[in-house]
């Protein structure tokens, strides 16, 4: 068995088919799983790609998840996770994978970002790497057998922050690597400010910060969430205060209910 092999997963979600083939064109030497949260591609649309089709949309933690046990079973060491939109040139992969190859077992990625010192609130882009952003991230199989999997709740955003915070944890280095003719605008999916942006970052936030955030930072952002609201209130952030809300009973996953 190759224990250098790299799987290439690429989590899709009505993606434009002409963007699909150019990134799946810079993928073709390489296995690649394609994930589709919603059941709207076919195997025509994926040339020689494996298509794993779901009915419906489950989020980046839960569409990752699912190919990394694919990508465990066909014998990967690296797991390459990339958002749908990420851009290539001709020599990304390649040199990608030979990157991989030179490291010990990490969670490596080109899109470095920080985390506030005081709330954990994300900081895109960053000189820190406080973690590696989802749009592309690499994970050794070591690290899944040792902390298991992305944490599904979030469905959209912090999921990433939150398994490099447990990595690092667990005593794993975070790697940025430079990636030539690689890019991507992060929120591009959703829309920055946008009703659904604005209530994804709000609500997990919170849900960042309760499970893996020190202490001091816990105590300083629950007592301050007074202020938070407001904040959102001035800014007319209904979303934001809705996402807020949903935290406070519990609700997570993908946003269901209507914009009150």
């Amino acid at each position: 068995m190759n224990q250098n092999k790299t799987a290439f997963i690429i989590i899709a979600y009505h993606p434009k088919l002409k963007e699909l083939h150019t990134l799946l064109a810079r993928l073709a030497k390489y296995p690649t799983i394609i994930i589709d949260n919603g059941g709207t591609l076919t195997l025509d649309d994926v040339g020689r790609a494996t298509l794993l089709s779901q009915s419906k949309n489950l989020g980046y933690g839960a569409a990752a998840n699912i190919g990394i046990h694919h990508a465990s079973g066909i014998g990967a060491k690296w797991f390459v996770i990339l958002n749908q939109d990420i851009l290539f040139s001709e020599h990304s992969a390649s040199e990608l994978v030979s990157l991989l190859r030179k490291l010990t077992p990490c969670v490596a990625g080109p899109f470095s970002a920080g985390l506030d010192q005081s709330r954990w609130t994300t900081i895109l882009p960053s000189d820190r790497t406080d973690y590696l952003t989802g749009s592309c991230i690499a994970i050794h199989e070591r690290i899944v057998g040792k902390i298991g999997y992305f944490y599904e709740q979030y469905f959209l955003y912090y999921e990433d922050a939150d398994y490099c915070v447990r990595a690092r944890n667990a005593g794993y280095p975070l790697t940025h690597i430079t990636i030539s003719g690689m890019a991507h605008e992060e929120s591009a999916s959703l829309g920055r400010g946008s009703r659904l942006h604005q209530y994804y970052l709000a609500r997990n936030h919170m849900l960042f910060v309760r499970r893996l955030a020190p202490t001091p930072v816990k105590f300083y952002e629950f007592f301050r969430l007074l202020k938070t609201i407001a904040e959102h209130i001035t800014r007319r952030e209904k979303s934001a205060l809705i996402g807020l809300r949903d935290f406070a009973i519990g609700r997570f996953g993908m946003h269901k209910g209507r914009w009150a």
